[in-house]
């Protein structure tokens, strides 16, 4: 893999995430330095001794002795992986099977003030999209392979890499960021969606997409995303609401119950109860993962739009 560094620029947010709910700043210690980047070294944390480590420019800041839960160890294979390479950057080769989903989750970020975060990146495209309107944009997400291969097309400004064709046949896709993709500074580290390792109220915009039925505890999730939101700033939630008990027990649900009704007002009205902030259902994105070249899955995902407003 490609020698990469991580950004000094973190240093000022991050924070141990297991210390949640209290705030305590990571000091960087034994570290190799390029310029402003970061190579290699270890964050400590003062209160409880852990110790998370940089290595080949990537931070591993997921809680200490995280235990990853069963479904979401899917998300560091191979065939997987390219599934979502293809879900995230199919319409920059113009793929007749592609959907312009990045371009309706992006759309309420307009206007927003930076930094951008991507809570649950994947394999980078949102992240991108963010850095290229606010600035700086960090994507998270507990795959070491998802980030692994973020980072190695944002260094690389593009990818080419083999997906299944049919049976044991396979094919390969190529693909090259466009400058819009390329004007900000994105940024990927491996950490856990519902222990977000930065303070409170860092960043501007901040995005969920297709995370919160695939967690064991979405509220907590959506809860993370709120705090390291500053105010100002803008919250897209974006789910196509799959829930399943095999991930989240059903009262950790967001409607999805008789009795709760419809998940995109009550994910509204969950994120409507912390204060300064409001939210509203705002529309829908129809996007695409492949498989092989005979079987696609469709996917509608609910937008929620959330604002937080200044003091």
């Amino acid at each position: 893999m490609d020698a990469a560094a991580m950004h000094e620029r973190l240093l000022d947010w991050l924070i141990c995430p297991g210390c949640l709910p209290e705030q305590r700043r990571l000091a960087l210690s034994g570290h190799r330095r390029e310029g402003e980047d970061i190579v290699a070294g270890r964050l400590l944390c003062p209160a409880c001794g852990a110790a998370y480590a940089i290595e080949d420019g990537l931070a591993d800041l997921t809680p200490p002795g995280l235990a990853v839960p069963a479904p979401q160890t899917r998300y560091d294979g191979e065939r997987l992986a390219a599934s979502y390479l293809w879900s995230h950057f199919a319409d920059l080769w113009h793929d007749p099977e592609a959907t312009a989903a990045y371009a309706a989750f992006a759309a309420p970020c307009d206007g927003a003030d930076g930094p951008g975060l991507d809570a649950g990146c994947a394999v980078g495209r949102f992240a991108l999209e963010l850095a290229g309107r606010v600035g700086f944009a960090v994507g998270i997400d507990l795959s070491r392979h998802f980030v692994a291969l973020a980072r190695r097309i944002n260094r690389r400004g593009g990818l080419t890499f083999t997906a299944p064709l049919q049976g044991l046949r396979t094919t390969t896709f190529s693909f090259t960021l466009p400058g819009r993709l390329r004007r900000g500074t994105a940024e990927f580290v491996r950490a856990d969606a519902l222990a977000l390792p930065f303070g409170r109220e860092v960043f501007g915009v901040a995005a969920s997409l297709n995370v919160v039925d695939k967690l064991p505890a979405p509220r907590r999730h959506l809860r993370e995303c709120q705090r390291v939101c500053a105010a100002p700033a803008t919250l897209v939630v974006a789910d196509p609401f799959s829930w399943s008990p095999d991930v989240a027990p059903p009262e950790q649900w967001l409607g999805g119950r008789p009795e709760t009704g419809d998940s995109a007002a009550a994910t509204a009205a969950f994120l409507a109860q912390s204060p300064g902030w409001s939210a509203t259902p705002a529309g829908v994105a129809d996007w695409r993962i492949r498989d092989h070249k005979n079987r696609y899955e469709h996917i509608v995902s609910e937008i929620v739009l959330a604002r937080r407003t200044a003091p």
